[in-house]
């Protein structure tokens, strides 16, 4: 494993792993708090049902992530390439992050009953 490639996709393989394990939990506990809280059951945004139903987003990180690795050791493409794809992967998992957070915290700054 000589190339630095290869620790930046097994570093972010174990950072959506993590983040794979964690979000189906939070999601059901986010799910309690919206139905027995202070919203009282109310409609949730778009984006907050759009995420609550795809927990399995951070899985395909993963598989992602593992082949990018997995190409990294075969030396097949040319770690400029890789360094690319990386890059590209970084910005796609950044968006899919942010618009996690974003869709956790919208109900209560969009239907804040205050």
């Amino acid at each position: 494993m000589k190339r630095l490639t290869t620790y930046y996709f097994l570093l972010l393989a174990g950072s959506n792993l993590l983040l794979a394990q964690y979000l189906p939990s939070a999601i059901t506990l986010f799910e309690d708090v919206i139905s027995k809280g202070p919203l009282g059951g109310m409609q949730l945004p778009f984006v907050t049902e759009r995420v609550f139903g795809c927990p399995w987003w951070p899985w395909v990180g993963v598989a992602i992530c593992v082949f990018g690795a997995m190409l990294s050791l075969l030396g097949i493409p040319k770690d400029n390439v890789l360094k690319n794809l990386l890059v590209i992967f970084l910005i796609i998992e950044f968006w899919a992050l942010f618009t996690t957070m974003a869709a956790f915290h919208m109900p209560f700054i969009i239907l804040n009953p205050t």
